[in-house]
């Protein structure tokens, strides 16, 4: 197995591994060559080698142990020892690799292979053990330090990303593996650094202009610009930087709002409630419409805001596709909820958006004997009448408040903010301004209504019964009004 293929065995994002040759440690005591030696004292000579190679195992380990610590790689380490065929015949942790992972001595994490096992991810479990014996196996065509990064699990269950170094100590004579020594270190915040930062730079290809800012001094980072921002003066402090882009783009009348918007308080107080803030304005360098959004870029470990990122992205696209969206809806609406008459919403668009909305106050109304302005005008007499009762109703009310033709001579309508004073003199206003309506050729004829109002915060639909019912006390004498209050 060569090396590519070793470092490929963990290639499906559980880690990353490579190597680096060895610094050579050549001041271990030297072997005798027990052939230079008579028959008689070459057994003599044999143990001692055999207690030379105990004394020179011992210093390596020692060493390379010195080594890695020195490189930096200060938390956990282990050590395991193998015979001439690769069978592993010991394990071992040090006290900092238990402390790493949240275990409690010997006992919770004891000194075996299958103990370091159960701390990696179980997902990735089977690939880091595949890794760690192909390394194993194929040491002598391996140089003699390898690298790997890696997840571990805690004994609580969280997660942490280890780096860790492994060392090959090798015996002299046939190349055979004697020693292998690792140690590792805890970069989970580095790791999830790397992956905000990752984050942050596709952030920066989503918004046509944003920043990385620190709300500690207000100072920044820009990850995406455009050619008006590069022209604007540059400020250290974010919020003014952004305040210059406003004055020297941005249309006037949305000035002030983003003025007020653009503040430091203001915006962490959002964040911290909503998650983002947002504000829309129109640039007239550039003739487009934007969406300023502020949101969180990451927190301290007390979870208080460390960074925010801005970003601004370019809407008009969307807002025109809106807006042609808004004219089918409405060219829809003129067709089916509107009534051809009086130009009124209809009992359609009381049944199919109206009946459970929320409001104030419902009122009925109809024309006092309305058969007898038809008997005595005429039908087309009738339909005037209507028409411009309709046109006094819907001028008398606020533009969300909408007024409806019920049916026949008969309206509705429905106040969505009102008082029960201010639905009072509007009765008294209305029951006067249609006795002002004079039918072309018919001068004689005099209109008057009846009113009936359900008031009370309730859905439409609740208080239409209410409101008939006052409507039938207002007819028993005509050209009246009267309320009922829910």
């Amino acid at each position: 197995m060569d090396n590519t293929t070793v470092a490929n065995s963990i290639d499906h994002g559980v880690g990353q591994f490579v190597a680096e040759a060895s610094i050579e440690v050549d001041d271990t005591i030297p072997i005798f060559d027990v052939s230079e030696y008579p028959p008689q004292q070459q057994e003599i000579i044999a143990e001692c080698n055999r207690r030379i190679e105990e004394a020179n195992s011992k210093y390596l380990i020692a060493k390379f142990r010195e080594d890695m610590f020195a490189k930096g790689l200060k938390a956990g380490m282990y050590f395991c020892t193998f015979d001439r065929d690769e069978n592993m015949l010991s394990f071992e942790f040090n006290d900092e690799t238990r402390q790493m992972l949240g275990y409690d001595g010997l006992d919770d994490l004891p000194n075996e292979f299958d103990s370091w096992v159960r701390t990696l991810v179980p997902e990735e479990k089977e690939a880091i053990v595949k890794l760690f014996w192909d390394s194993v196996k194929s040491h002598r065509e391996l140089p003699d330090i390898t690298h790997a990064t890696y997840r571990m699990q805690k004994k609580d269950g969280s997660i942490i990303w280890v780096t860790g170094a492994g060392r090959f100590i090798r015996r002299a004579d046939d190349g055979s593996l004697e020693i292998y020594m690792g140690c590792y270190r805890d970069i989970t915040a580095q790791q999830e650094l790397e992956e905000h930062v990752k984050i942050i730079e596709a952030i920066g290809k989503v918004f046509n202009f944003s920043l990385f800012i620190d709300v500690s001094d207000m100072s920044y980072r820009m990850i995406s610009t455009n050619e008006y921002v590069d022209m604007v003066p540059k400020d250290p402090d974010a919020f003014q930087f952004l305040r210059n882009n406003v004055d020297a783009s941005v249309a006037e009348s949305f000035r002030k709002s983003l003025y007020e918007w653009l503040n430091k308080d203001t915006v962490l107080a959002a964040i911290d409630e909503h998650g983002s803030t947002t504000m829309e304005f129109y640039s007239e360098s550039a003739n487009r419409w934007f969406n300023g959004i502020f949101m969180v870029g990451d927190r301290k470990e007390d979870g208080s805001i460390a960074h925010i990122v801005y970003g601004c992205m370019d809407t008009t696209d969307a807002k025109l596709q809106n807006l042609a969206q808004q004219k089918m809806i409405s060219e829809f609406e003129e067709e089916v909820y509107i009534d051809s008459l009086s130009q009124i919403r209809n009992r359609r668009f009381l049944d199919e958006k109206l009946v459970y909305e929320p409001c104030n106050a419902v009122v009925m109304a109809d024309i006092d004997l309305f058969k007898e302005v038809n008997d005595t005008a005429g039908h087309r007499s009738g339909d005037e009448a209507i028409k411009k009762v309709a046109k006094i109703l819907e001028q008398s009310v606020r533009k969300d408040d909408v007024v409806i033709r019920y049916g026949g001579d008969e309206f509705m309508m429905v106040f969505f903010d009102i008082t029960k004073e201010d639905l009072e003199n509007k009765l008294t206003y209305l029951q006067e301004a249609v006795k002002e309506i004079t039918l072309d050729g018919s001068s004689k004829v005099q209109i008057t209504m009846s009113f009936g109002g359900a008031f009370g915060t309730e859905l439409v639909n609740n208080l239409i019964a209410t409101a008939d019912k006052a409507l039938y006390e207002s007819k028993k004498t005509r050209d009246s009004f009267t309320v009922i209050e829910v």
